[in-house]
């Protein structure tokens, strides 16, 4: 019998080259790309299976291994702390796609959600570092969804003007810009999202107040200089 898909649909190795959906033999393997990261993807329960050597090939035993979720978690949190500064498209998809794995299972979701908000409000950690992890949020509500969007809708409000506060004016226009796509891609309900962009309100309220004192300032000034103003009273003119 032919070795799996070796020499039948061009793959280079029994897990295939980028994504084999081809039958051939008695194999189908869909191997999602996440080249150059260290993740071990320990969502997928392995098999131990016990064959027994007869005529025909039995399977006596088949039981899973039981992940160690202490372990992937803290694999999830070095691939967060690699995102470092900068945006990697690559880094940010395949966080994505891990979490993914667990977007079904309450638990699950809640550790993986945790380990991202302590990254989020780290507070010995670069500010230029928030938002490539905003950005692995906006992945996960966009992409894995599932039991994750519940635990944003209820939690965001309380963290996201936290790291609206470490950013700088730059950083804080691209943040409110990811939270207007939550808005505009209808992931969150209108009075959650609201609440959980009261920082960017305040924010609007205070520049409109700035600009309000300014015209009022120049309204009394010309030249540089503060005009007279005449009031008539009975007795005496005031200034």
């Amino acid at each position: 019998e032919a070795e799996c898909c070796s020499g039948v649909c061009g793959c280079e190795s029994e897990y295939g080259a980028d994504y084999c959906y081809n039958y051939c033999c008695s194999c189908y393997f869909a191997a999602a790309d996440v080249a150059n990261t260290s993740y071990s993807d320990k969502s997928q329960s392995k098999e131990v299976i016990t064959i027994k050597e007869e005529e025909e090939m039995e399977i006596v035993e088949i039981k899973e291994e039981e992940e160690d979720p202490i372990e992937a978690l803290e694999e999830y949190s070095a691939m967060l702390n690699d995102l470092g500064n900068f945006a990697d498209i690559v880094q940010i998809n395949t966080l994505s796609m891990v979490a993914e794995d667990y977007k079904s299972s309450t638990s699950s979701s809640f550790k993986i959600y945790k380990v991202i908000r302590t990254h989020l409000l780290k507070k010995n950690s670069s500010p230029a570092h928030k938002l490539p992890l905003v950005y692995v949020v906006d992945s996960i509500l966009k992409n894995a969804k599932g039991q994750f969007v519940t635990l944003m809708e209820a939690d965001a409000k309380n963290w996201l003007p936290v790291v609206y506060g470490m950013l700088n004016s730059d950083g804080r226009a691209k943040l409110k810009r990811v939270w207007n796509t939550w808005r505009e891609f209808g992931i969150f309900g209108l009075k959650s999202w609201e609440e959980m962009g009261l920082c960017f309100r305040r924010e609007e309220e205070q520049k409109a107040e700035e600009l309000q004192s300014k015209s009022a300032d120049g309204a009394g000034s010309v030249g540089g200089f503060r005009k007279r103003v005449s009031c008539y009273c009975d007795s005496f003119t005031c200034v």
